[in-house]
């Protein structure tokens, strides 16, 4: 902040040691030098008080009016600093006013924010740290903006350890952060990661149907996408057919993001002998290299030939480790069975920081997702299809399935593949 003196008047400089005096070096013995001291200065006794009150803050026409100084606004803030220079005074019997427009929930914590203009100190929380990021934001209070991002930070770190108890954010939140472009490279990153490690949580919700294209395609493409490949199929076709995507190059680039190799056999050989992918030929292409997998993958001179993202088996690390179902989890034939432990039931938890409280509740339950209907349970290609992957064992503290629904999901995937393909007709035509 520039400083102002009137002509003719020169002071000592008093953020500068005196002249010709060296400063006293932390650890060493003080001589005849200098030395800086520094106390937290806070006015948090100001906050909302009429004492030297000069302004008034009126967020939402009324919803909520606070008394302002209007030097440690302007100090804090030089956005609200702009906005007060901008401000018409008022009669010499009233205050001016600063109206404020807020969304609702950012005016639900205005409070702890001009608390922390004020005193420097918050409280945060999972319920209320994103609206109060938003309003340190806007008004581009650093200190604030910096203790959110750490916070926002830890909790999704939390979340990416399924072990640990802290709730966190829910689903629809962590893809409206990844989506909305409005918060840094490491929180984005962050949640793409949550995003991985919930995968299964994701499509069982009712937000899936609704992610961007792009979150979907990101989604696909990572290793530690958390559910068996089957599952990624099923759901990847469910968001199509959800969509009536009918773009056959956003079909194609879906499908190819698929590690076909990583399907059981007989799934392949239904693919294969439908013509599912006729009219996709990348992905056509991919299921043939699958097929060929499956047949020469112990003969030692191909293992050249089977290298590739297609052939990485994505990283099951968000099971239960050293459980005796995760033995043999990630070869091609076990990887149509289920995630034994991904939404296992965790004791609560309280996690605690400086300022900071954290209570969790228990998950919420698994929902099953169904995805088409237009295979009859009574044919053989249903039957043959039951056979493929028998059920898996259950967790003492998860739902159990029927592995019929899955195997049956893989079936109608390829249905709609196939009608996906006749619709959008040959890519040369």
């Amino acid at each position: 902040m520039k400083r102002f003196s009137p002509s003719g008047q020169h002071y000592p400089d008093p953020s500068m040691p005196p002249e010709n005096v060296p400063e006293v070096i932390e650890g060493q013995t003080l001589t005849n030098e200098s030395k800086k001291v520094k106390t937290n200065q806070s006015f948090e006794s100001l906050f909302d008080s009429e004492s030297l009150c000069d302004v008034i803050l009126n967020v939402n026409e009324g919803q909520f009016v606070f008394r302002g100084h209007r030097m440690i606004l302007g100090l804090k803030s030089e956005i609200l600093a702009t906005m007060l220079n901008e401000l018409k005074s008022g009669d010499s019997q009233s205050r001016p006013v600063l109206n404020l427009k807020e969304a609702p929930e950012c005016s639900m914590v205005f409070s702890r924010f001009l608390y922390f203009i004020y005193s420097g100190a918050v409280w945060l929380h999972r319920d209320y740290v994103l609206p109060l990021h938003s309003l340190a934001e806007k008004y581009q209070v650093k200190p604030l903006i910096q203790h959110c991002h750490s916070y926002i930070s830890q909790i999704l770190l939390n979340m990416i350890d399924t072990t640990d108890g802290c709730r966190g954010f829910s689903i629809d939140i962590i893809c409206d952060i990844y989506e909305g472009n409005l918060y840094s490279d490491e929180i984005c990153d962050l949640c793409y990661k949550v995003l991985c490690a919930k995968f299964r949580d994701l499509i069982a919700s009712e937000r899936w149907p609704f992610c961007s294209w792009h979150l979907v395609s990101d989604l696909l493409k990572c290793d530690d996408c958390n559910a068996e490949e089957n599952v990624i199929l099923t759901s990847a076709t469910e968001w199509m057919k959800r969509n009536q995507l009918a773009d056959k190059n956003l079909i194609e680039d879906i499908l190819v993001n698929i590690r076909y190799p990583l399907l059981h056999r007989k799934v392949l050989y239904h693919l294969q002998k439908n013509g599912v992918f006729k009219n996709f030929p990348q992905v056509q292409e991919l299921v043939e290299n699958a097929v060929r997998y499956h047949c020469f993958k112990d003969v030692p001179e191909a293992k050249d030939d089977f290298v590739g993202v297609q052939f990485t088996k994505r990283t099951l690390n968000r099971t239960r480790p050293n459980s005796a179902e995760n033995n043999g989890m990630n070869s091609p034939e076990m990887l149509s069975s289920s995630n034994q432990n991904l939404n296992r039931s965790v004791p609560g938890q309280t996690h605690c920081s400086p300022a900071v409280l954290i209570q969790n509740t228990q998950p919420p339950p698994v929902v099953q997702s169904q995805i088409y209907s237009n295979l009859l349970q009574e044919s053989r290609e249903y039957q043959r299809l039951y056979e493929v992957a028998p059920a898996p064992p259950s967790s003492p503290n998860q739902q159990t399935f029927s592995p019929i629904p899955q195997m049956y999901n893989v079936s109608s995937a390829a249905n709609y593949v196939q009608n996906a393909s006749v619709q959008t007709g040959d890519r040369s035509s």
